[in-house]
């Protein structure tokens, strides 16, 4: 009888541990897509990715300009920018709206995400009120058919150290469906930052209320 209980235990406690090892893994949402990597969060900061690496149980099998394929246990899903893999149809992070306004949810830590469009592509930003400019990577840029000019470069302190950047315009944008014209923008070298940064630049043009876990945009001009 003794060893019958000692079993049950023995199973009642593998059961909770990898019960609370399910609770604590992160879902992996996909932030953007350059070439053939993608941006990734596993609920801490972003992580970039190869098609063929893993991550957590995660792999990330191709990759599109608004998608990724992943694959878990078996299992291969197409995951669409800012949705998470576990959801059924679109993940945290996903917006509603009109085209003069739009509702982001939080995608955790208190941010807030959002699709950049042009006529060529999409890439999903990061809201970030700290940053002068939208911000974005050459690969990034290149996603969304942003023609800059190379001609007077710029160096930017940055936390990867000095990056060779440059100013220019883009003529127009989409924010969540919320079309702006001649918005500035500031490309870096390489693949800084990692996930866009929609900044003042494009934030000046939008009131910005905020509830809970909910941000709503709205356009000015």
């Amino acid at each position: 009888m003794a060893s019958w209980r000692a079993k049950v235990r023995k199973l009642i406690r593998g059961a909770l541990a990898l019960s609370l090892l399910c609770a604590q893994a992160a879902e992996p949402v996909l932030l953007a897509t350059m070439g053939n990597k993608a941006s990734v969060s596993f609920g801490d900061k972003p992580v970039t990715l190869s098609v063929g690496q893993s991550r957590e149980g995660v792999k990330l099998v191709s990759v599109a300009p608004d998608s990724a394929v992943f694959e878990a246990d078996g299992k291969r899903r197409q995951v669409r920018l800012g949705q998470g893999f576990f959801a059924p149809g679109g993940g945290e992070g996903q917006a509603s709206g009109s085209a003069n306004s739009a509702t982001l949810f939080s995608v955790g830590h208190g941010h807030f995400m959002a699709n950049i469009s042009s006529g060529q592509g999409t890439v999903r930003g990061i809201i970030d009120t700290g940053a002068s400019f939208l911000s974005l990577s050459t690969p990034q840029a290149a996603q969304l058919g942003l023609r800059i000019d190379r001609s007077n470069p710029i160096l930017l302190s940055t936390a990867q150290g000095r990056k060779v950047s440059w100013r220019g315009k883009a003529n127009s944008l989409k924010i969540e469906g919320i079309t702006l014209y001649e918005v500035d923008v500031v490309v870096s070298e390489g693949n800084f930052p990692e996930v866009p940064l929609i900044g003042m630049s494009v934030l000046n043009r939008l009131q910005m209320q905020r509830d809970g876990d909910t941000m709503t945009l709205k356009k000015k001009f």
